[in-house]
C-alpha cells in the first residue's frame, strides 16, 4: 500500500507538464495524485495555471485590469512539498509572466489591428486524473464536476450568442441560469441544450452508448435532425449503431452520486459494474466464463480502493479476481491493469 504521507517534488510536476518527465516520475506523480482529493486539487491548480494561454481579445474592448483580477483568481496556495530554490523561482517567473500577458497582448494588438480582423478566441482544456474527480467554474459561473478520466474544452470567455463547451467522458453540470445564452454541451455525436439546470452526461469515446441524465430544469438532446425533450427524473440512452434514443424514468442518484465520490450500483449485471470500473481506475476485466454475466450485485461504496470492491465483490459472488499483468498504455504511459474473472 502507498504510503500517504509521502509528497511529490514540485520538480516532478513542472516536468510533467514540459512532458520531460521520465515514466518512472509520471507513475510518481499519478500515484501521488490518486491519494487524496487535496494533492489532485493542487496538481489541477497548477497545471491550469500552467495552461493558461492568450485570452480571447477584442483590442478595443479589453479590460486588463479585469483580466489580470481573472487570473489571480484562478491562483490558490495549498501546502506541499517545498519547491527548491532555483525551480521555484523560475515557476513565480512563468506566473508573473502570465499575469503581465493580457497588458502585453493588448498593447501589440492595439498596434497591430486590422479593420478586418475578428477577435481570437482561447480555449481551456481540463483533464481529470484517473482515480479522482476535478471540479472547476466556467467563465459564465456555471459548475462542472468531471469524472475520472473525462475531458472538457471550453472557452476562457462566452463571447457569442451560445455557451458551448465540448466534452469527453463523464461529466455533471449545474448550469448558471441565461436563458438569452444558452448552454450547450457537445460530444461526439450529441449536442445537449440548457438554459440553467443540472444534468450529466456520459460520453466515453470507446463505449457504445451516450447517456443523459437530467437532475432539475430541462434539456434538449439532439442529433442531427432528432430532437428529444428530457423532464426531471428522465434520461436519453443513445446507441452509436444505430444512432436510435429511448428515453426512461429513473432513479437519478445512481447516476450523479460519483460527483460526491460514491460509486452505487443497483443490482446490475457485472459487465456494467466492470465497464464502471473500467473508466474510473483505468484497468482491464477479462470474464473468462461468460456465465459471469448472470450475476448481478448491489452495493454502494465510498472511499475504498479498486482492490477493497473486489474484494467485497467476492465476499457475495462466486467469483475470483486474478491480475495478470500490467503495462504501460497511451501517450502519458500510464499503468493499466488487466484483470481476469473467474467462475467459482
Amino acid at each position: 500500500m502507498p504510503d500517504k504521507n509521502i509528497n511529490i517534488d514540485t520538480d516532478v510536476i513542472l516536468r510533467y507538464l514540459e512532458k520531460t518527465a521520465s515514466p518512472e516520475e509520471i507513475r510518481q506523480l499519478r500515484e501521488w495524485i490518486a491519494l487524496s482529493e487535496e494533492n489532485a486539487n493542487y496538481f489541477q491548480e497548477i497545471r491550469n495555471i500552467w495552461e493558461v494561454t492568450t485570452p480571447a481579445i477584442d483590442p478595443e474592448k479589453i479590460d486588463t485590469g479585469k483580466a489580470l483580477a481573472k487570473v489571480k483568481n484562478r491562483i490558490h496556495t495549498t501546502p506541499q512539498a517545498p519547491m527548491k530554490r532555483t525551480r521555484l523561482i523560475t515557476y513565480c517567473r512563468r506566473i508573473a509572466a502570465i499575469l503581465l500577458l493580457p497588458a502585453i497582448i493588448a498593447v501589440v494588438a492595439l498596434l497591430m489591428k486590422k479593420d478586418h480582423q475578428a477577435p481570437l478566441i482561447a480555449f481551456n482544456e481540463v483533464t481529470a486524473p484517473y482515480g479522482t474527480v476535478s471540479t472547476l467554474t466556467l467563465p459564465d459561473s456555471s459548475k462542472v464536476w468531471l469524472n475520472a478520466g473525462s475531458t472538457l474544452k471550453y472557452p476562457t470567455a462566452f463571447t457569442s450568442n451560445v455557451r458551448e463547451v465540448e466534452m469527453s467522458g463523464e461529466a455533471y453540470f449545474e448550469v448558471h441560469a441565461d436563458k438569452e445564452h444558452p448552454f450547450i454541451v457537445s460530444t461526439g455525436d450529441l449536442k445537449v441544450t440548457a438554459t440553467g439546470t443540472a444534468f450529466n452526461v456520459c460520453s466515453f469515446d470507446k463505449a457504445k452508448e451516450e447517456v443523459i441524465t437530467l437532475v432539475t430544469g430541462k434539456v434538449n438532446v439532439s442529433h442531427e435532425n432528432n430532437i428529444r425533450h428530457l423532464l426531471p427524473g428522465q434520461q436519453l440512452n443513445y446507441q452509436k449503431a444505430s444512432k436510435s434514443m429511448e428515453v426512461t424514468d429513473i432513479d437519478t442518484y445512481q447516476y450523479i452520486s460519483w460527483k460526491d465520490g460514491i460509486l452505487a450500483f443497483r443490482d446490475d449485471p457485472l459487465k456494467t459494474i466492470f465497464d464502471r470500473l473500467e473508466q474510473v481506475y483505468r484497468v482491464r476485466f477479462i470474464l473468462k466464463d461468460p456465465s459471469i454475466n448472470q450475476f448481478t450485485y448491489r452495493a454502494t461504496f465510498k472511499g475504498e480502493t479498486l482492490d477493497e470492491i473486489l474484494d467485497y465483490m467476492g465476499m457475495s459472488i462466486p467469483i475470483t479476481f486474478r491480475t495478470t499483468e500490467t503495462k504501460q498504455e497511451g501517450n502519458d504511459s500510464v499503468s493499466v491493469r488487466t484483470i481476469e474473472v473467474y467462475k467459482n
